[in-house]
């Protein structure tokens, strides 16, 4: 038989009009057996109710906090604002949602996602406030884990590329932390080539950041090779399907920049366009070409192609997150490279960003 003595007093909770027994009984039943910690304070902030988690989570028991007010659980780490803002918005909306730094009653002190709503009577008087909260130290750390594994990803791509008769300038926007987006390029100073690779793997998070990396690994053996552009991806097509999961795909464009014949080699999978600009012309026009994504057929065969890439011409390779946004607003490439570059950087494209977003620009002085 269930000890009654450590039964938690919810018939607090109403503290007017009709209740039935049997609904109060189920009340019991859900906040005792909730994950979640929960705080129940009557209108001035005093404690009247809290569940078994809460006293879990703090070491506080119900008798030790009946009566008190919650700020019992303050560690001292936020500013006056950031309680201010807090009733604040209690006041004009009745809730408040966030993370908090609390207090446990041995001093440790603990990340939390809470969520504060007040309850009001049939008078849109507030009768109580009701706390609901979760322990977010093992998620706070997985976070923690990520921004520094994004970090790393950023620091391992090669800088931009400066030469008196090619420039190299580089965007990289991950849509959150660890991105499926990857570039490098060697630069072969004897022949005067400028050999580069571009990338987009499906999907984001952790999962997707390991296939990054070992795409990026087989993809700086395959640059080396002495075969064609169309060659070195079906190499690389193969060793995708045997490192890539079921209904996992990538995404590339290899190109070669020739800068003593003057020319522009690529070969694209998945990537199918890139954005093109000739000292001939005015404006910006857009290159396809069809290419399997990596990672889905064994028997696909790719094409390379090529054309003039001399003094004055300029090219931008980029992924989805930023072809989708050109697409999609409508931006007019009446400008130069550039000039495009410096709008795929802008604070209205970051914001708006609904994938990862890498953008590879290439000039030839005049």
């Amino acid at each position: 038989m269930e000890n009654e003595s450590h039964r938690y007093p919810v018939s607090l909770c109403f503290e007017t009009g009709y209740c039935p027994d049997a609904v109060i009984e189920v009340a019991s039943r859900v906040f005792e057996a909730a994950q979640e910690g929960i705080c129940m304070t009557d209108a001035n902030g005093r404690i009247e109710f809290v569940n078994p988690a809460f006293t879990q989570m703090t070491g506080y028991t119900f008798e030790e906090v009946l009566g008190k007010n919650p700020r019992i659980l303050k560690s001292g780490r936020h500013k006056h604002d950031f309680y201010r803002k807090m009733w604040q918005d209690l006041s004009q909306n009745g809730q408040w949602q966030g993370e908090i730094w609390n207090k446990r009653k041995n001093g440790e002190i603990f990340p939390e996602a809470l969520a504060i709503h007040a309850v009001y009577n049939s008078k849109s008087e507030i009768t109580h406030y009701f706390a609901i909260f979760s322990d977010i130290t093992a998620d706070m750390k997985r976070r923690k884990e990520v921004e520094l594994g994004g970090r790393i990803q950023k620091n391992i791509l090669r800088p931009d590329f400066v030469h008196e008769q090619l420039k190299m300038k580089s965007i990289f926007l991950p849509y959150d932390y660890l991105s499926g987006d990857s570039y490098d390029y060697r630069w072969d100073e004897e022949d005067q080539i400028f050999k580069g690779f571009l990338f987009d793997v499906m999907g984001h998070g952790i999962v997707t950041s390991l296939q990054v990396s070992a795409l990026r690994a087989i993809f700086r053996y395959v640059v080396s090779k002495n075969i064609s552009l169309a060659e070195k991806m079906e190499w690389l097509n193969h060793e995708s399907i045997a490192i890539l999961p079921d209904d996992f795909f990538a995404g590339v464009i290899l190109f070669n920049i020739d800068l003593l014949r003057g020319t522009l080699t690529y070969c694209m999978a998945g990537i199918n366009h890139f954005l093109l600009s000739t000292g001939q012309e005015s404006g910006i026009r857009t290159v396809g070409q069809p290419g399997l994504y990596l990672g889905i057929s064994a028997q696909e065969k790719y094409e390379e192609h090529q054309c003039p890439f001399g003094p004055g011409d300029g090219a931008i390779f980029l992924t989805d997150g930023f072809m989708d946004q050109l697409q999609e607003k409508k931006i007019p490439l009446t400008m130069d490279i550039t000039s495009l570059m410096e709008v795929l950087n802008s604070s209205f494209f970051r914001k708006n960003l609904a994938d990862d977003a890498t953008a590879l620009s290439f000039t030839r002085p005049k």
